[in-house]
């Protein structure tokens, strides 16, 4: 009788261990994470060396991609989204000669991720199916991972303090989720390289005693606002925990392809407002403000604090050029105490990340804001491109729509990075032709 119980428990415990390999195999496309191992053997995608420069088959790479953001997130899940749209976007894009998009491989609410924990497969197969356009298409893409930093921690009913836990629900949501992805697309050509999230430093060290600034909007029904305190907001320290043990699942499985943070501009006062979270109350992880502006040994050290390895890619974004809310678009900046030239400012983000011998990535540039509907916008555009051209940047991405037009000033604005990669081309420093036949030729 005690044998037959004993038997009975140990057939059910099998059976169960059974039903958690076979989920974990299904969602690693039918082996396990311990078989899957090292992948991206063929070397698909940029890399880069040892020196900071970034490479596509082993050769120097420069280029001007643009964001796509509606790509995956707008139609995954979607019953009213026609993925004809996604797809014609691409041909556009390519007819443009566009060799590279950054988009989020998932979307912005809560209700993406719920999507995913119940039905994974059928969030994969959207995914590949967008992959797969973008091969067709002849083009890479910057795969960003978790776009939004407040909405891991909403799904799994957390904080966002809880970045700096690795043991916590938050950092171990984010681990699954990423080794899920990474695992299952690091042998995808399309795939150009990884990226952690959008612009979480912008958020970073910010905090309010009185808990009104700095969360996120209170007309989110999925986000209610109704028990925030101070562990809702979160330091730089935590959120390089975060960045570092993200970036460590990437590298388990892709030991090849460039990582980059998805960081927006460091901010002006970073320094500052970085040691005023040192000084938190721990209790309610309360701090007060100050805004001193960083200075340049400043501001280079935040960038390379805020750019951890096993991260090999100093992140910025500039769509606006000014710091004071008013909407307009500067091509001078007050910085480091004094005036600097557009020109001059990229350049510091270069300079710092070839000190760090990182690779750097102009994430999001272009939009131009109250310039958009001047008559000489266009001039103003070709002075950005121009200033990242000159300031050795290799990769910028043009923030432009998140569905795909080429309308007025946006076809225009294509129009300029089509030239730009064609004379790009032409010097050998964007060899996606022959790229794009190897993986023709690997396939075939």
């Amino acid at each position: 009788m005690h044998r037959d119980v004993s038997t009975g428990i140990r057939r059910l415990l099998t059976a169960l261990l059974g039903i958690i390999l076979t989920v974990s195999a299904l969602s690693l496309g039918g082996c396990s994470r311990e078989e899957v191992g090292i992948m991206n053997k063929e070397k698909y995608g940029l890399h880069v060396e040892k020196d900071g420069t970034i490479t596509l088959m082993g050769e120097p790479f420069y280029g001007f991609g643009v964001n796509y953001f509606a790509a995956v997130a707008w139609y995954v899940g979607s019953e009213t989204q026609p993925t004809a749209d996604y797809q014609a976007g691409l041909a556009g894009l390519a007819s443009y000669n566009i060799p590279f998009v950054r988009f989020p491989l998932g979307a912005y609410y809560p209700a993406y991720y719920e999507l995913y924990d119940e039905d994974p497969e059928k969030v994969f197969s959207f995914m590949k199916g967008v992959l797969d356009e973008c091969q067709k298409n002849n083009i890479g893409v910057i795969a960003s991972l978790m776009w939004w930093d407040a909405v891991i921690p909403v799904h799994v009913g957390g904080k966002r303090a809880d970045m700096g836990d690795p043991d916590s629900e938050v950092v171990k949501y984010a681990r699954k989720y990423t080794e899920d992805v990474v695992s299952r697309f690091a042998d995808h050509p399309a795939i150009w390289g990884w990226e952690i999230g959008n612009e979480y430093n912008l958020n970073a060290d910010l905090c309010d005693p009185e808990l009104k600034n700095f969360l996120w909007p209170s007309t989110i029904p999925s986000m209610p606002l109704d028990n925030v305190d101070g562990f809702d907001y979160y330091t730089s320290t935590e959120m390089r925990t975060f960045y570092v043990e993200i970036a460590k699942v990437i590298r388990k499985y892709d030991t090849y392809r460039m990582i980059t943070t998805g960081n927006g501009e460091m901010r002006p006062f970073a320094n500052a407002i970085y040691k005023a979270g040192k000084a938190m109350n721990k209790d309610t992880h309360i701090w007060e403000l100050t805004w001193e502006s960083n200075t340049r040994e400043e501001f280079d050290r935040m960038n390379s604090f805020m750019t951890p390895d096993p991260i090999d890619t100093l992140c910025f974004h500039l769509q606006s050029g000014t710091h004071d809310g008013s909407n307009k678009y500067v091509l001078s900046f007050e910085m480091f105490g004094d005036i600097i030239s557009s020109k001059e400012y990229f350049k510091a983000y270069y300079e710092t990340a070839k000190k760090l011998k990182k690779a750097c990535y102009f994430g999001e540039f272009g939009d131009m804001l109250d310039m958009e509907t001047a008559p000489d916008v266009i001039e103003k555009f070709k002075v950005v491109t121009d200033a990242i051209a000159a300031s050795g940047i290799q990769i910028a991405s043009l923030w432009q729509f998140q569905a795909y037009t080429d309308e007025g000033v946006s076809g225009e604005k294509l129009d300029v990075l089509s030239g730009l990669n064609v004379d790009l081309k032409e010097q050998g420093k964007q060899n996606i032709a022959e790229y794009w036949e190897k993986v023709k030729d690997q396939a075939g």
